[in-house]
């Protein structure tokens, strides 16, 4: 597997979008406890400064990785990447501080919603370094919708596994919270699943030298192991929540799996990387 940096960075980013946005549906629709989703929204920026470290160690010469603002001037993707990521954690972070420190409680509820707008401008942007014509294999929506999904699917899960660790002083909030998250990641993961098989059919018909999709010799293996993860996951914790259950151990659980299966979906995107030169 190659570009494992990138593929932390990737999908801890989206995850963390993914995170936010879920909190911040939470916060506005269920008015829950202060205090919990202060801590919760803090979690968010943990998976994205994870993922940023894990995209610093990309670069052969880090000290010189300010250098590509330069590209800014001429939309370079990477630039405008990098744009997106300052923008989302400078207004989350900042939305936090304030929640953090009881600061214009009004104007934080005109920030939230920007803050998570900026989320998915970062996922578009993200999604935009890698459409490249000279990549048939990546240029496609299909690299969009698979970034989308990340955030959509692991979002909820790992929403779910703060709120429930934190039960106690959410009370009926919780179990409220944890249905409406566990209704919407079983959607989400219907929608990743069926866009999954179409990408999967998509790769398998382009007009390439070499067939994408026997490039890699566990391929197969990974994306039945990775689909397996992925419903297994979901369908552990909204069981679980429509039953009524507040155990966080099993939504946390249930988050890792799907994580993990974001990460194996990530490697295989990677590793199907294939060059127009290659024979279009």
């Amino acid at each position: 597997m190659s570009q494992l940096s990138l593929v932390f960075f990737t999908v801890l980013a989206q995850s963390a979008v993914g995170l936010f946005v879920a909190l911040g549906l939470v916060e506005m629709l269920a008015k829950p406890n202060e205090q919990v989703m202060t801590r919760s929204f803090m979690a968010v920026f943990v998976l994205l400064g994870i993922g940023a470290v894990a995209s610093v160690t990309h670069l052969a010469q880090p000290l010189r990785m300010f250098n590509v603002m330069f590209g800014v001037a001429h939309a370079s993707p990477l630039s405008l990447e990098i744009v997106a990521l300052s923008l989302f954690g400078g207004a989350g972070v900042v939305y936090t501080a304030m929640r953090l420190f009881g600061i214009a409680p009004g104007l934080q509820k005109l920030l939230l919603p920007v803050a998570m707008v900026l989320g998915i401008v970062l996922i578009l942007a993200i999604a935009k370094v890698y459409t490249l014509a000279t990549v048939p294999t990546w240029n496609s929506n299909w690299t969009t919708f698979q970034f989308l999904m990340t955030a959509a699917v692991v979002g909820p899960l790992a929403a779910a596994a703060l709120l429930r660790f934190q039960s106690v002083e959410l009370g009926a909030v919780q179990m409220l919270a944890d249905k409406a998250l566990a209704t919407t990641v079983l959607m989400t993961m219907a929608m990743a699943l069926v866009g999954y098989v179409g990408y999967l059919f998509w790769l398998g018909q382009l007009p390439v030298a070499v067939n994408p999709l026997a490039m890699l010799s566990y391929g197969q293996m990974l994306a039945m192991v990775r689909m397996v993860l992925l419903v297994g996951g979901v369908l552990m914790f909204a069981v679980s929540a429509l039953r009524g259950g507040s155990c966080g151990y099993q939504a946390a659980t249930s988050f890792v799996m799907v994580l993990v299966s974001e990460f194996m979906g990530r490697a295989f995107f990677y590793d199907i990387y294939l060059s127009a030169g290659s024979g279009m």
